[in-house]
């Protein structure tokens, strides 16, 4: 997910070390409205919500996943192979319903 930051310019950027990323621990804690604050030598101030920060956890442990499981796909194709792939209709309408209701 890109952010824009307007009106930022390199003087704006001291302290913010080879990373580009400013000094200080960044990490929120606790949870909903928890926000975390790095300032820089500047006194300018970055507040990030402790939803942010697990959204930003998230992107990257899904970056670092692979695409497809090779080995499921793999299993998949012997099975449609060789005839015995079956599907449970049950299993299959109550994993839709969990992943409908862990979205919510």
């Amino acid at each position: 997910m890109p952010i824009q930051i307007n009106s930022l310019s390199s003087r704006s950027l001291k302290g913010t070390g080879k990373s580009g990323k400013a000094k200080g621990s960044g990490k929120a804690q606790g949870g909903k409205g928890a926000t975390a604050t790095s300032t820089t030598g500047g006194g300018d101030s970055l507040n990030i919500t402790g939803d942010a920060g697990k959204l930003q956890e998230l992107e990257g442990r899904i970056a670092n996943m692979p695409i497809v499981d090779a080995q499921k796909v793999e299993a998949v194709q012997q099975a449609l192979a060789n005839g015995s792939f079956t599907i449970d209709p049950q299993t299959c309408a109550d994993k839709m319903l969990a992943m409908e209701l862990s979205l919510h």
